[in-house]
């Protein structure tokens, strides 16, 4: 009779070893992926109120070369800009100053946060 030897240094891992790292690999991957689409989001974001500040100065430097005395006080029309609407208020500084004028412009739109709005202004 031949005895049966079993060597103990060939063993393979065992079902719980293996799923404990299957575990282990998911929870890392899925923090990872959770990181990844945040950092996308707020690039976004960021993107966003990069836009709407350029349209608010633009908006500004447009309405410096028009004569702002000729133009009616209160709220413009909005206008739209792919996903952005601009909108200018333009009213009275002070009565000791007739012809200054206090603009505001104001940004708003829907992004990756949702409802975002910014607004600059400036007195001419």
């Amino acid at each position: 009779m031949t005895e049966l030897q079993i060597d103990s240094g060939n063993r393979g891992f065992t079902l719980i070893e293996v799923l404990i790292a299957a575990l282990l690999l998911a929870i890392i991957l899925t923090g990872i992926g959770f990181f990844f689409t945040n950092i996308i989001k707020q690039s976004d974001i960021m993107d966003d109120r990069t836009k709407g500040m350029e349209l608010a100065r633009q908006g500004l430097e447009e309405i410096r070369t028009l004569d702002i005395n000729s133009m009616p006080l209160g709220w413009t029309t909005p206008e739209d800009i792919d996903k952005f609407h601009r909108r200018f208020n333009i009213s009275g500084v002070d009565s000791l100053y007739p012809n200054a004028r206090n603009v505001r412009c104001l940004v708003y739109w829907t992004g990756a946060s949702g409802a975002d709005s910014l607004s600059f202004s400036t007195i001419f």
